[in-house]
């Protein structure tokens, strides 16, 4: 059994009632009946242990990888037609993910408003679809006058997402939890600067490759996503970083870790 998160247990508040209930429900005996347990990261490991009493030995950490897709793109018509179908702004902040609760966006917002001051001509871009419980984003957005400002492109055709974070000039993710955490992944491939939450797994995902703050402090967010944007060579040290950071995480890795997982439960049976 491959387990990506607890977050309907960790944060019950930010799932759907019937979804919550199903998990709470299943989970455990889809858990007790498997004769090994794949997380997809230390945090998920460590919850596993703590909500469901599993035996550390019957769990293996397995990382999730990014698709050589994700790459730094030189093709100036690639990018401009990116640019072009998404309306996107000459400078921005990118965040990829779900409108929903556990992605945190009113903290990006909130950093985003106080930084119009000190860059005015910079933009944000929230691509990603719907989730549930978004009225909360759409209050806030409308709250702090931003109706008008921010661009929510919906959801994003995966053949498009790597020319996307290619034309951002920083990529924000302040996620309250994350099994593991592709989004910013995908970022540091592309060679995009990344500010990420220092929440559940995150930590593991970007390690030295990029900033890592609270999700809950907005004036630590604006402060930092200020001091990358004014600061090329910051922007340069972290593309570095990252891109070398990302080499670390591949899908064959995972395929090759997963297969000696199931051969080995095969061999018991």
């Amino acid at each position: 059994f491959t387990l990506h998160d607890v977050a309907y247990r960790l944060y019950p508040q930010y799932h759907l009632p019937q979804n919550r209930i199903f998990l709470t429900l299943m989970m455990p005996r889809f858990i007790a009946r498997a004769d090994a347990v794949i997380a997809v990261s230390e945090s998920t490991r460590r919850h596993a242990v703590r909500f469901y009493r599993l035996s550390p030995e019957k769990i293996r950490v397995i990382p999730e990888g990014v698709e050589p897709r994700f790459r730094p793109i030189a093709d100036p018509a690639e990018l401009h037609a990116v640019r072009a179908r998404y309306h996107l702004p000459e400078r921005f902040i990118l965040c990829v993910c779900t409108i929903e609760p556990r992605k945190n966006l009113p903290t990006l917002l909130e950093a985003y408003a106080a930084l119009r001051n000190e860059h005015p001509t910079v933009g944000l871009v929230i691509a990603g679809g719907k989730g549930w419980l978004y009225e909360s984003f759409f209050e806030r957005l409308r709250a702090l006058g931003l109706e008008s400002v921010v661009t929510l492109t919906g959801y994003v055709p995966d053949e498009h997402l790597p020319a996307l974070i290619n034309c951002a000039e920083v990529f924000a993710y302040p996620s309250t939890f994350e099994g593991f955490g592709l989004p910013p992944l995908e970022a540091l491939a592309c060679g995009v600067p990344v500010i990420s939450s220092s929440a559940s797994s995150l930590p593991e995902v970007v390690g030295q490759a990029g900033r890592l703050l609270s999700p809950d402090d907005p004036r630590a967010w604006r402060e930092a996503l200020s001091r990358l944007l004014a600061d090329a060579s910051q922007r340069a040290a972290l593309r570095e970083r990252g891109l070398k950071r990302a080499r670390e995480f591949t899908w064959e890795r995972a395929a090759r870790q997963t297969m000696e997982v199931y051969r080995s439960v095969a061999q018991q049976n």
